[in-house]
Formats: structure tokens, sequence, C-alpha cells
């Protein structure tokens, strides 16, 4: 949205929040946007922290959020109502508004764990919708399955910050001191939450055993206790792997570009499940935005990005073919520098925020 509030349109933002809080209502500036936070009232008898008073809550803040949203469209004119993904805290107060002040709602999917909500609020929230933005062909194409007119349905991929995932920003010598303190001649670099590293883990002895002065990175954790780096971890222990792997947790975003730069090789291993071939993976355009060849897994979106020349992918669970790959790409630093820039120039070109929003634009103003 700051992309597009970029382009001289006025946005504001509506953040719902389940739990009590005094003030319910707050109203500040991020980046450059203006925010309200909005929770229930203070004489709601639920905390709001789990289960069905949770969901109560969120529907004891619609009197509020359309009250806000009438104030905003005597201030100035609103053309449309945009919510994120179906939901009781989303697009459900989304559809109210756009009842009460008779404008357009557009509804961002952008998650196939959509489908644990409630079914009958999902498929009218999809109904209610004057136009639904798709990620991914995945996601399109299921919407279609149901039922959902093709006509309104609009694909806009994730984007990348170029400006942040840019290598000139950063010193040469930063990035080389940081890669030195690794102690390893080649560095292979994973980021993003720790869903499934199992063909990373399994691949690397093969790696290894070609080329010993090798490390792995791995930047992230994963909120569930049974994909927690530390699970990751005493897998690496139990096959005596752990010297070639460093588990550095989760980083502020702003950090993860030193850490890509430094690599030689970036991976993704994406399982092959339904959530994970709906993603449109942003770590990818990370990676290619710092110019970085890749080795993944071939799941529907990965496969769409990493396409021939800009990396290689692997069967999912196929922990020989993906080391072969990361083999053919450690052997030849040539081969790295020219796959990493055919991606860096496929990305600049179609994944910046700024094109995006203009895409984004040219939707809303289709009738």
């Amino acid at each position: 949205m700051k992309a597009f509030s970029d382009r001289g349109h006025k946005v504001t933002i509506f953040v719902i929040r389940p739990d009590k809080k005094n003030p319910s209502v707050s109203n500040f500036q991020e980046n450059s946007l203006d925010v309200y936070e909005i929770h229930p009232p203070w004489f709601t008898p639920f905390q709001g922290k789990k289960g069905v008073g949770k969901y109560l809550n969120y529907l004891a803040c619609i009197p509020t959020i359309k009250k806000l949203a009438t104030e905003i469209m005597k201030q100035d004119k609103i053309d449309y109502v945009y919510s994120y993904m179906p939901g009781i805290g989303t697009s459900y107060p989304a559809m109210k508004i756009k009842s009460k002040l008779k404008i357009k709602h557009v509804l961002d999917f952008a998650d196939f764990h959509v489908y644990v909500r409630p079914k009958r609020l999902v498929m009218d929230s999809f109904r209610n919708a004057d136009k639904i933005i798709t990620i991914t062909d995945y996601l399109k194409q299921l919407l279609i399955d149901k039922g959902i007119d093709t006509e309104k349905i609009h694909l806009i991929p994730n984007g990348v910050d170029l400006e942040l995932f840019n290598s000139s920003k950063y010193a040469t010598n930063e990035i080389q001191k940081l890669r030195e303190s690794f102690h390893s001649k080649n560095l292979i670099v994973f980021s993003g939450a720790l869903q499934d590293l199992n063909i990373i883990i399994d691949s690397a002895k093969n790696v290894i055993s070609e080329f010993p002065d090798t490390k792995y990175i791995i930047l992230g954790d994963h909120r569930n206790p049974n994909l927690s780096k530390d699970v990751w971890k005493k897998k690496v222990q139990d096959k005596g792997l752990e010297k070639f792997f460093t588990f550095l947790g989760t980083k502020p975003h702003e950090e993860i570009p030193k850490f890509l730069l430094c690599a030689d090789i970036c991976i993704d291993s994406f399982p092959n499940e339904p959530y994970y071939a709906a993603a449109h993976p942003i770590k990818i355009l990370e990676y290619g935005a710092c110019g970085k060849p890749i080795v993944a897994t071939r799941v529907s979106e990965t496969k769409n990005l990493v396409k021939d020349g800009y990396g290689f992918l692997s069967e999912p669970g196929n922990s020989k073919e993906f080391s072969n790959h990361l083999i053919t790409l450690l052997n030849s630093p040539e081969l790295r520098e020219k796959i990493g820039n055919e991606f860096l120039n496929y990305v600049r070109k179609n994944f910046e925020w700024t094109k995006l929003a203009q895409d984004l634009e040219n939707t809303l103003e289709q009738n």
C-alpha cells in the first residue's frame, strides 16, 4: 500500500484487534500512511485472546469501524474498501462498509491458509467482492473452480523492495568481513520460515563430500515448536553435520540483504503440498534482487519464478537431485554469476513494488 500511496492515492488503514485496550481507538502514521488501530469497547466481556471470544470481539468492533469509515467518507471520498484475506476481522467489516457507504469492495486473496476459517464467510466474501486480487495462478484457478466469476479475478504477484535488496547500497568490505566470519570458502544461504528443511539437510552430505569447505547459513525460525530451528539443529547433529551448519534464527528484515549478499548460492525447500503450491515466495524474489543463483524445489509458483536460466529445480524429496544442482553451481563461479545476473534483471523488470502498484491502479480503473 505504501507504493500505491506514493502514486498519489489516499490510503487509510484499519487494523482490527480482538484484545481489549484503552483507548479502544488510536490513530497514528506508519510509512506515511494513516492508520487506525481498533479494539473492542471496554464493556465487552471477553478478553479476545482465542476461541469464540476472539471472534465476538471482532464483531464488537463493527460499529466503531462503520462510524470511522463514515467520518472519513465525509472528509475524503472513498472509492474502495480493500480487505486483506477473507475473515471475521478483515473481509466481514469490509462488507459492512461496502453496504453502508455504497462503495466497491476489493478482496486480496493471498494465502491458502484461509480455508481454516468459516467456509460460509469465505464464500460470502468471494461473492461480495467486486474485484479479487490473487498473487498466484494456483489461487486464481482455485476461485474459478469454486464458481467465482473469472472477470473479477485479477492476478498481481508479490513484489520485492529493490531499494533494500540492492547490492550497491552495501560496502563491499562490510559484506566480505561478514562472509569471512563464517570461516568457509563456500556459503549456501536459506532465509525464511523453517517449514521444511529436510531436503536441504538430507542433501548436504553429498555436497560436503565434494566441497568440504562449505557452510549452510540458515536464517529464520518457525512459530510451530515442532518446526523450530532447535528441531532442525537436532536433525543436523544426528547426521553429524553440525560444523557445516550455522542457524542464526530470526533477523530484522533490514539485516537480511547483507547475509544474502554473502551467499554463493541461495536455496529454498518447499514441500509438495497445496499450501506451498499456492504461495508466491518473496524470499526467492529477495534472492534474485541480490543477484544470487537459486536451487529450489519444483512446486507450482516456485517453478514459475525460477525459469530456465534463473536457477535449478529439483523434485521435492529428491535430495540427490538437489545436491547435484548445488554441486554444479559450486563447480562454476562463472555459471553462478551468469544465472544470478539474469535472475536479477528478471526480478527488477517484473517485481518492483512501484510497477505492481501501477498494476493495481490499472485493475481498479477497469469497469
